[in-house]
């Protein structure tokens, strides 16, 4: 990695960026701006270029950028003229105008929690209908997961009331009457459920706490919902979900490691295969900037007409893209003779999206997902009948990759969307919030084949970080559009992929 030559080339980048704005400027933002922010996040995420020395080089370009402007308006009244302090102030506001989110707020620390203790998965797959005056539904239990960060069942749920017809996880999760229901374990513990804080103000109606954390031992819960019989979850066993629950050791991989560091069998469903990969940190940016550009296409609302002229985001995301793959190669993380720039220009002639600067010949070599995504929405067909909502239990550990653990806990259709729910143990990058849309927290390129042969790529959809874990969902694009009976998951890092096959049992809420 040549972080020398990284830096250098933001720097040329900047200059000749200066150059090409030597006319007044009619905005306080340069022309290549936006071109210098998408670079160096591309040369921070792939760790070529530290984030300091990368703020303290747009600092610079931004400060400059604001005197020439400056200079080339009139002055603020007769008699008057611009202070240091001033245009010190205005670029500096440039730069900080986008602060990053606030984090989510962690789970309260739970009695014990300094303590060794073994993390522990099990499907559910049980629906429970509760009734409490005029609102009813049914909350739908798709796994239990226990570890340092407290426990919690990650659940689906309906709600009816007079003026609301069913609605299957479409807002309103405080019509859930939570303090009414009781859980009791078979030791004749008590335990409370609450719904897990989110990002902001935003509660998150697939994370239900469970307070205080269950002890060790513990074979079964009961959940009482008012008035009506408790539903007992077997925490030994697969109970009605399908996979068999399991405890893993902390700090362990919870199964099989990358090729060359053993570990045990995963316990996966039909079968687990893990290859060794060799990509570098730029291909790996590339790919998961391919990835980020595919899932952001059916977010527009024409489907289908991907050959009409590509809308604003998506083209502004794509004009990057020759720059960010010079600055990579200039910083020694992406070899000139590498297929993915080729690919990415190929994707992007599949999209009708221009300007985006590649200097590489597309390819016909694309990997056989994107190839199946771009199918389905060039097909220009009418969507088939909807699938009808529902949810499958899961709780099957992936093999580490990149540092992340990842879990599967459940997957979930509901209003025409579906998602994974996935729990991610390892460490946590800092946010670095940029022009990419990238998510850090997730590092990795994560796809899903259906029964049917198709493939749909998995988007972080929202996450909820405590201590070393994050729970994240996975949005599915496009989403399921029938009831699959097993599905095939593809997790890829830059050193290893894993070709999961997963038995589904769906389960579908009155």
């Amino acid at each position: 990695m040549d972080r020398e030559g990284a830096e250098t080339y933001l720097r040329l980048l900047a200059e000749a960026a200066m150059r090409g704005s030597l006319a007044p400027a009619v905005e306080p933002r340069a022309p290549g701006a936006s071109r210098m922010l998408a670079v160096g996040h591309a040369l921070t995420a792939v760790g070529a270029l530290d984030p300091v020395t990368a703020e303290e080089i747009l600092t610079d370009f931004r400060l400059a950028v604001s005197v020439r402007h400056l200079r080339s308006e009139p002055g603020p009244g007769p008699g008057q003229a611009v202070t240091v302090a001033q245009w010190l102030s205005q670029g500096r506001a440039v730069l900080h105008a986008k602060s990053p989110p606030a984090p989510s707020p962690a789970l309260p620390p739970e009695e014990g929690a300094g303590q060794e203790r073994a993390d522990r998965f099990v499907p559910v797959g049980m629906t429970v209908s509760f009734r409490a005056g005029a609102i009813s539904g049914e909350l739908c239990l798709m796994s239990f997961a226990q570890t340092g960060a407290g426990a919690r069942f990650i659940a689906a749920w309906g709600i009816r009331t007079p003026s609301l017809e069913a609605q299957m996880g479409r807002g309103h999760p405080g019509l859930i009457p939570f303090d009414l229901f009781t859980v009791t374990d078979d030791r004749g513990g008590r335990y409370q459920l609450d719904q897990t804080p989110g990002s902001g103000e935003l509660e998150w109606p697939n994370m239900i706490r469970l307070s205080p954390a269950p002890p060790q031992g513990v074979r079964w819960l009961d959940v009482a919902p008012p008035y009506r019989p408790a539903i007992r979850v077997d925490l030994r066993s697969a109970g009605s979900g399908g996979d068999q629950g399991y405890d893993t050791p902390r700090g362990g991989s919870g199964g099989m490691g990358p090729p060359g560091q053993g570990a045990g069998r995963a316990p996966a469903g039909d079968g687990l295969q893990v290859s060794a990969v060799r990509l570098s940190p730029g291909e790996h940016l590339l790919v998961m900037l391919a990835e980020r550009l595919l899932t952001g296409t059916p977010e527009f609302p024409r489907r289908g007409l991907l050959a009409a002229p590509a809308a604003g985001p998506r083209r502004a995301m794509a004009a990057g893209f020759g720059d960010i793959i010079a600055a990579l190669e200039a910083a020694d993380v992406l070899s000139p003779l590498s297929p993915v720039p080729a690919r990415l220009a190929t994707l992007c002639a599949s999209l009708d999206l221009d300007g985006h600067g590649i200097t590489v010949p597309p390819t016909l070599d694309l990997p056989e997902p994107w190839l199946s995504l771009l199918a389905h929405y060039q097909r220009r067909k009418p969507e088939p009948c909807q699938m009808r909502e529902g949810y499958a239990a899961l709780a099957t550990s992936l093999p580490e990759l990149d540092g992340l653990r990842l879990t599967l806990l459940g997957l979930q259709h509901t209003g025409g969307s579906s998602a994974l729910h996935v729990l991610a143990q390892g460490p946590a990058p800092e946010p670095r919030p940029g022009p990419l849309d990238l998510d850090l927290n997730f590092p990795l390129s994560f796809w899903v084949k259906d029964s049917g042969g198709r493939w749909h790529a998995a988007r972080p959809d929202r996450c909820h970080q405590a201590d070393r874990e994050r729970a994240i969902r996975l949005r599915l694009v496009p989403p399921l559009t029938r009831s699959a009976e097993w599905v095939e998951v593809l997790a890829g890092g830059r050193s290893a992929e894993v070709h999961a096959r997963l038995p589904l049992s769906w389960r579908y809420p009155s």
